[in-house]
């Protein structure tokens, strides 16, 4: 233990500002899926998207492993939303960032999440805990590989001149159309009378299997930038990703593993 304070004291890290922000991001998420679980049921979207958002995190340590095993490796990563790798440091991003930059990175974690959901849902549990891990491994590991896929492409086929404000306009559209779909949920069944395109957007998003899964996956974006905006609160700005750090973060993996078994156990 004194070796690990002081690796991060050499890096000019405050251990105990980094140990409060786990603790509150384990407690945090460990809250929201209760909340998922016992006041929007056993099969709540907000349940499905902490088990996701906890996938992704394992797909960031995974690319981080990946990344200092070699160039023949790194082949098989692609960038990732909400942060940026520099040299030995992954930097977590600034959301006073400019709104095009913003969209941008909020419109990659959706496709993110929307993959890792499919991944982590298509995927059985287990019966035990060793077939658990295996299907998680599974699920990261395709999360990751789905990722790279559709990056891959969107990179080779998408117009260089929508780059810039296409993230923009599909997160204004998508936004609007949740907004007004959940109207319907919100205010109950006097909308659909008002407006039949209320109840179409209601039923895409909250009834439609694809719809639902774009539902988990902007659930999933928005605890994903939840956990950003707190570690940047509390001064973690960058993580260490250097060879002789990752020791150090092996009790936070063995803990996020066994909150995440939690979690798929509400399921």
């Amino acid at each position: 233990m004194e070796a690990i304070v002081n690796y991060f004291a050499s890096m000019d890290l405050n251990i105990e500002n980094f140990l409060k922000a786990i603790g509150m991001l384990i407690a945090a998420l460990f809250v929201l899926a209760l909340v998922g679980r016992f006041v929007f049921g056993k099969k709540s979207p907000l349940l499905r998207a902490v088990s996701s958002a906890i996938g992704i995190l394992f797909i960031y340590a995974l690319t981080i492993v990946l990344g200092g095993l070699g160039e023949e490796f790194q082949k098989f990563i692609a960038p990732l939303p909400f942060v940026t790798i520099e040299n030995e440091t992954m930097v977590l991003f600034n959301f006073q960032a400019d709104y095009t930059v913003v969209a941008t990175q909020i419109l990659s974690m959706i496709i993110l999440s929307f993959l890792m959901n499919l991944a982590d849902g298509w995927l059985p549990t287990g019966k035990n805990v060793i077939v658990w891990i295996f299907f998680r491994c599974l699920a990261v590991a395709l999360g990751l590989v789905l990722h790279l896929f559709v990056t891959g492409l969107l990179t080779t086929y998408l117009p260089e001149g929508l780059v810039t404000y296409a993230p923009v306009i599909l997160l204004a559209i998508l936004a609007l159309m949740l907004l007004t779909g959940a109207l319907k949920f919100l205010v109950g069944i006097v909308l659909t009378t008002v407006n039949p395109l209320i109840a179409a957007l209601y039923t895409f998003f909250f009834a439609n299997i694809v719809g639902k899964q774009i539902t988990k996956a902007i659930l999933t974006t928005g605890i994903m930038a939840g956990i950003v905006w707190l570690l940047r609160e509390l001064g973690i700005v960058a993580i260490s990703i250097a060879s002789a750090a990752l020791a150090a973060y092996i009790p936070l993996i063995i803990l996020l593993l066994l909150v995440w078994y939690v979690v798929g156990k509400l399921l």
